[in-house]
């Protein structure tokens, strides 16, 4: 899988074996900046400093109230809809149009049978009355929240379950992100049947989840879940690519201390090392990375540990400094700042923010793939720089781009997808890529894909559309110049 940046997760393990980052912050994060690179969020004059956000533990979690008040998300009023849905059957109906990779999920979806109950819950002891839910192979209940999954739908890319939660006491009020959906996440371990013994490396593990939903009245919650099931064997890609950041250390004449000192030449350091790791981590990643096959049936175990809401209203901590006056400080100012961050604040859930429930919601679902609606179109072609392009995969309701690099190349890329009307493609909200998209309401007989530069991307291109409002013919003629890559490919059926 091809994630904001392809060697993201292996700088970070490297960056930080001294500094314990929450998963929660790192996928923050990792939204935050999807969200620019998308142009959700204009960025109307170049960073000064491309990687600033990595550069510290501290720093990453103490900067994530900024992120929000910045303006990724929006506040409004929790929802209350008049029109109650089915107790848990039919939410793929109702929900497959309120999500980004939305879809007729429905016609396609298999509901997920409870077996009788006497097959799946003791006998109850006949002088004790309880109101607590039924338990069952999909029902859970914990810390007063019942989660049902009711309906699953599974192909090639992913899975995709329709789910409930329903708390016992309403929930609070939420906020919502810039379509309008309650923010709310999910820690859950997840692990596939056929993924033992030596594979079992190869589970996904924990994952930090991001459903699409809404709230159907005070105390209900319905969503999709989707879990991406593009699984890959990087055991060999680790190893070459620690001996890559290992290479890159000694010509540097470095090692991590220096760039974990907290002062401007450290910075300028771990700058110069990001850059060259995400040069040459491309090129590792499209000969090493292997797919891993998924077999026509599987069991899916999915245990959720957390369920976490973040307030209409979040309180966060109040540093006493503008954002201009942030933006001028040197690093060892605002690092001086963040260091007088309450670490309540530096907390995910946290209480100023969040409202969560606690509990272990375990399941075992099965899955059947669909083969029959992928359709993967081979290209596997790079051009004279080493540059190219591997594969398209669509789906009925997904598009991902596979970039291709040979060693030696410079794959400190990013990937701009226009459909066939020049539109950029939009990115399935839910998942952590940037080369996955929604097709709905686009026209995606053909797609034009390109490489460009990530910085030129991130400080030029990005601003000069935004700044210049170019329409679609100009945005594309600004591509054809800067492209590092660009090839049309025709998906016509």
């Amino acid at each position: 899988m091809m994630t904001l940046h392809n060697n993201e997760k292996n700088l970070r393990e490297e960056l930080n074996k001294e500094i314990e980052i929450p998963v929660i912050v790192h996928e923050k994060i990792n939204n935050a900046y999807r969200m620019i690179e998308e142009h959700k969020v204009v960025q109307k004059t170049p960073q000064k400093e491309h990687f600033r956000w990595m550069r510290t533990g501290a720093k990453i979690a103490g900067s994530m109230a900024a992120v929000m008040a910045v303006g990724f998300v929006f506040c409004a009023a929790n929802p209350v809809m008049a029109k109650e849905l089915p107790l848990v059957g039919g939410l793929f109906e109702k929900l497959q149009d309120n999500v980004s990779f939305f879809g007729n999920f429905a016609d396609k979806a298999t509901p997920l049978e409870e077996p009788s109950t006497d097959e799946t819950s003791a006998p109850a002891d006949p002088g004790e009355t309880s109101d607590a839910p039924l338990e069952t192979l999909y029902t859970k209940t914990e810390d007063g929240l019942t989660i049902s999954f009711s309906e699953i739908y599974a192909n090639d890319q992913a899975v995709y379950l329709s789910m409930q939660a329903v708390s016992e006491e309403p929930f609070p009020d939420t906020m919502m992100d810039q379509n309008g959906k309650p923010v709310i996440s999910m820690m859950a371990d997840v692990s596939y049947s056929f993924l033992t013994g030596d594979q079992s490396e190869l589970n996904p593990g924990i994952q930090y989840m991001n459903p699409e939903g809404k709230f159907l009245d005070d105390h209900t919650y319905a969503c999709i879940l989707r879990l991406n099931t593009k699984l890959e064997d990087t055991t060999e890609y680790h190893k070459k690519y620690e001996e890559m950041v290992q290479n890159v250390l000694d010509e540097m004449g470095i090692s991590h201390e220096d760039m974990n000192d907290e002062t401007e030449e450290g910075y300028a350091l771990l700058e110069e090392f990001n850059d060259k790791v995400s040069e040459q981590g491309g090129a590792l990643y499209s000969e090493y990375v292997k797919p891993v096959a998924l077999p026509e049936t599987y069991d899916l175990h999915l245990s959720i540990s957390e369920f976490t809401g973040t307030k209409k209203d979040p309180e966060y901590w109040d540093h006493g400094y503008s954002e201009e006056e942030l933006e001028n400080m040197s690093d060892e100012e605002f690092q001086e700042v963040m260091n007088q961050m309450p670490a309540e604040y530096a907390q995910h859930p946290n209480e100023h923010e969040n409202y969560w429930f606690e509990g272990e919601w375990s399941f075992d679902i099965p899955v059947t793939i669909d083969h029959s609606l992928t359709k993967t179109l081979e290209i596997n072609e790079t051009n004279e720089n080493g540059i190219g392009l591997a594969s398209v995969v669509k789906t009925p309701y997904e598009l991902t781009v596979n970039p291709l690099y040979e060693e030696g190349s410079n794959s400190d890329c990013f990937i701009v997808t226009l459909d066939a009307d020049g539109n950029m493609m939009p990115y399935v909200e839910s998942d952590g890529s940037v080369n996955n998209y929604a097709i709905q309401d686009h026209n995606i007989s053909s797609i034009d894909v390109y490489l460009v530069d990530y910085i030129q991307y991130m400080d030029e291109l990005k601003v000069q559309y935004y700044n210049d409002n170019l329409d679609n013919a100009q945005w594309k003629a600004l591509l054809d110049a800067n492209a590092k890559y660009h090839k049309t490919v025709n998906l016509a059926e």
